[in-house]
């Protein structure tokens, strides 16, 4: 059965997760403790380079030719080729990506927690922990701050990073969406210039507990606002759809599935902490905590949880909540 994370062919999974992170990383190496960057990437199993090799052809004539517009991208331990891209493309090693990360946050501060490669090492990942943590005032609602970056090795997407969170209660992922990525993260074509502009992106990505701090006040203006039934329900109309219409026939659609679970999670006790019972806060939680946990995952029943980590951290799910973030963000500058 095909596997979101990369599985060598002696078996080992390229992937690690300290012992903190959410129980849904139920692959992959396991530590006690989060690692540095070194460690972490020889535990996470991604020592490995990729190399640009040009393209040939067959001309008609029984002559070979080269490819003038294109290369491809080559991972030199397997000789794998993941992906052909343009002449311009610039790989960002492993390794570049992971020493990139200890200059932004600082020498010996990055604290990595998970780290690890999908479809065979066509993207890789890394998740750092930042200093401190975020709270709702006078509450036990804890989040803690991290970095994440994604790279690709087959031009599927640009080099990117962005600040994110997890939720200590109920292990939530609070991710931004990478697409269109604003000004809480960066994105950098793989062109020439790719490590210049790097070293560029370092100052950006330096005001990243800045921006957790301003999350922190957000945060707390949502725990503020208060949420009747109906004000929830309109929240739900905006993030997923209206409530569909029932049907005689058929099984119940998908999208009055996922209200339900959501309306569930909103009167969850995970949701009604002191501080925090009925309030934005406890309502964008409540869509956050079934996109990380409750979302149908389609495919083999042994790729699920790979597939959902996928979605909450780079794809459809990391857009939904995204979306739920900036309705709610919308719903307390109306009060």
């Amino acid at each position: 059965m095909p596997h979101a994370i990369t599985v060598r062919p002696d078996g080992k999974e390229e992937f690690f997760a300290a012992g903190s992170t959410p129980v849904w990383h139920r692959i992959g190496q396991r530590a006690d403790r989060a690692l540095s960057s070194r460690a972490a990437l020889k535990m996470a199993a991604l020592d490995w380079t990729v190399e640009s090799r040009p393209l040939f052809v067959d001309g008609t004539d029984g002559s070979t030719c080269a490819v003038a517009t294109h290369k491809a991208i080559v991972r030199m331990d397997s000789q794998a080729i993941l992906g052909i891209v343009g002449r311009k493309y610039q790989p960002v090693q492993n390794a570049q990506t992971f020493e990139w990360l200890d200059e932004v946050i600082g020498p010996g501060k990055a604290v990595y927690e998970t780290a690890g490669s999908l479809h065979g090492g066509k993207i890789v990942w890394a998740l750092v922990k930042l200093p401190g943590e975020l709270r709702i005032a006078n509450t036990d609602d804890v989040v803690k701050p991290y970095i994440l970056v994604c790279n690709s090795h087959d031009g599927s997407i640009a080099f990117r990073a962005l600040n994110t969170s997890i939720r200590v209660v109920c292990q939530n992922t609070l991710t931004l969406a990478l697409r269109n990525a604003g000004p809480d993260s960066i994105s950098i074509k793989h062109t020439e210039s790719v490590l210049d502009r790097l070293a560029d992106a370092q100052e950006v990505l330096g005001l990243s507990i800045a921006k957790h701090r301003e999350f922190e006040v957000q945060m707390n203006r949502l725990a503020q606002v208060r949420m009747t039934k109906r004000t929830f329900g309109s929240y739900l109309d905006r993030v997923l759809g209206p409530v569909p219409q029932p049907t005689e026939q058929g099984p119940e659609p998908e999208a009055s599935a996922a209200r339900q679970q959501v309306t569930a999670n909103f009167d969850h006790e995970l949701q009604r902490l002191k501080g925090i019972e009925h309030t934005a806060w406890a309502g964008f939680n409540a869509v956050s905590q079934w996109v990380d946990w409750g979302r149908p995952s389609r495919g083999a029943a042994g790729t699920r949880d790979e597939r959902r980590f996928e979605s909450m951290m780079l794809g459809a799910g990391a857009d939904l909540k995204r979306k739920a973030w900036n309705e709610a963000l919308k719903l307390a500058r109306a009060n």
